[in-house]
């Protein structure tokens, strides 16, 4: 029998300490291992140190891969044989399942091959020339991640006392190395993706509502990245008032339906004060009797996507020329005004449409041409749009014609604002820059074209579709103007007074 093997304490402590120090300052930790190995193997004696990662366990077998070896000698190194990338070893022998119990539950395993039963480990480790063996698990997390080996193809060694102590300090070095750089990567993962996506990482806790947040948000929301404690209200205050109303009632319906993800766009407050559009990117997790347990997620930055929606919806909702709203953009306003209309008493649901017409337009065209009559359409514009409040509605329907949308508690309200429009149209007026083709020259002085408008006005009455709504109103509106004109233009006609038929115009 082979005398009990102990290395020499002084050796091994000073490994210890050497090779834990290259684990901590090296920059990549594997670099730190090998040294660790070097170090270990040199004051034991052994012929070769290694580590298996276990990559997968089944009741039958294990998938490993050989990651890492020091070897004493050229002739004892194996890293590099194919046999030992990914390989898989069956078990089939009593021996090795045991082994394999051992190291599952934490615990080391020593063997002298000699003394071993028959069967394949023996055949295994004979084939590799091995004489003696000292295996540790290195547990992360609580789980079998790996096993450090020592192989001695020249001894016999039993290892205990202290020199198996400090190969099971050196497996629990090596554990925190990997724990470290699994930190290490899970952090430069998510600082990666911060910066990659423009977001931020949130996590609540529903019951005692604390709250976690990514650096990149606290950045984002004016906090230091190690901010200790953010209060859930003081989050959400973050959120302007009204993204933060539609907020609750989402988490309101995670809280009672079970709904697993779901999204919102919100306006967060940054840390200038400004506003910046974020999409909310929630997750709810659940306990076994279906209680909401936790609420996480993104806050990713969509400034540039709104920005650009806001681009889109002008470019489809916008008279490119003018910049009055068109016909789609119409749309959108009178069902925007019909919500606001329905949530207001019914003594206050009073809307108006007035369609407006420029006097001789074409006339104007003809004398100083296309190019003036489209520089006097955008005066106009800025005209009215300056006698209109800015909750008030004008769109550009085609050519010279104009509507305008608004609400007004009654007909005499309504008839005000129209003859101010006109006044304020034909009191004064348009002067226009050199343009080629004014007066006729392609040099002309600045001119002065007088422009009058006639106006027809009709009540909206937000009832049936929206289409059919806009329909009679356009309708009404439209006769009245066709009166306004044939009595002189430069007026303005209520459908409601006039009630007279009015003859198709030719």
């Amino acid at each position: 029998m082979p005398a009990p093997f102990t290395p020499d304490a002084p050796r091994l402590l000073n490994a210890l300490a050497s090779g834990s120090d290259a684990l901590l300052q090296r920059r990549f930790w594997s670099n730190g291992v090998n040294q660790l190995l070097q170090a270990l193997g040199e004051a034991s004696g052994v012929s070769r140190v290694w580590i298996f990662q276990l990559l997968e366990q089944a009741p039958d077998g294990l998938l490993q891969d050989y990651v890492f070896e020091w070897a004493a000698t050229p002739r004892y190194r194996q890293l590099t044989q194919k046999r030992f990338r990914f390989f898989t070893m069956a078990i089939d022998d009593p021996e090795y399942a045991n082994m394999v119990a051992r190291r599952q539950r934490g615990e080391p395993h020593t063997c002298i091959v000699a003394q071993m039963p028959q069967g394949t480990l023996r055949e295994n480790l004979e084939s590799q020339g091995i004489r003696s063996m000292v295996t540790v698990p290195i547990m992360v997390n609580g789980q079998w991640w790996g096993t450090l080996g020592f192989d001695d193809c020249e001894r016999e060694v039993a290892w205990e006392g202290s020199g198996l102590h400090a190969l099971t300090i050196a497996a629990e070095l090596i554990a925190s190395a990997i724990y470290r750089h699994q930190l290490n990567s899970r952090k430069r993962q998510v600082e990666l993706l911060q910066r990659v996506a423009a977001c931020g990482i949130w996590e609540i806790d529903p019951v005692t509502y604390a709250t976690w947040c990514s650096e990149a948000l606290l950045a984002t929301l004016g906090y230091p990245q190690d901010y200790a404690r953010l209060p859930l209200r003081r989050l959400l205050a973050h959120i302007v008032a009204e993204d933060r109303g539609l907020l609750w009632a989402l988490l309101r319906r995670c809280s009672g339906a079970c709904d697993t993800s779901c999204r919102l766009d919100v306006r967060l407050i940054d840390q200038q004060g400004e506003t910046r559009w974020h999409e909310l990117v929630i997750e709810a997790d659940y306990d076994a009797c279906g209680r909401l347990a936790r609420i996480a997620g993104l806050a990713i930055d969509i400034s540039q996507r709104k920005q650009g929606e806001v681009q889109a919806q002008a470019a489809a909702e916008f008279d490119e020329l003018t910049g009055a709203r068109n016909r789609r953009g119409m749309v959108r306003y009178m069902r925007e005004l019909r919500q606001s209309q329905t949530n207001q008493p019914r003594h206050y649901q009073s809307a108006y449409l007035l369609l407006l017409d420029i006097d001789h337009f074409k006339s104007i065209n003809d004398r100083y041409g296309h190019p003036a009559g489209d520089a006097l359409l955008k005066i106009l514009v800025k005209r009215l749009s300056a006698e209109l409040r800015p909750e008030d509605c004008l769109v550009r329907l085609g050519g010279e014609e104009f509507a305008i949308l608004a609400d007004a508690p009654n007909h005499a309200k309504a008839l005000q604002l129209a003859e101010r429009l006109r006044r304020c149209i034909a009191h004064h007026p348009f002067a226009l820059e050199a343009l080629p083709g004014i007066g006729g020259t392609s040099h002309a002085e600045q001119v002065n074209v007088p422009m009058t408008i006639s106006l027809g006005v009709a009540t909206l009455h937000f009832s049936g579709s929206l289409s059919h709504c806009q329909s009679m109103a356009i309708a009404q509106a439209d006769q009245a103007l066709y009166l306004a004109k044939e009595s002189g233009r430069d007026r303005v006609v209520a459908y409601w007074q006039a009630c007279v038929s009015v003859p198709e115009s030719d």
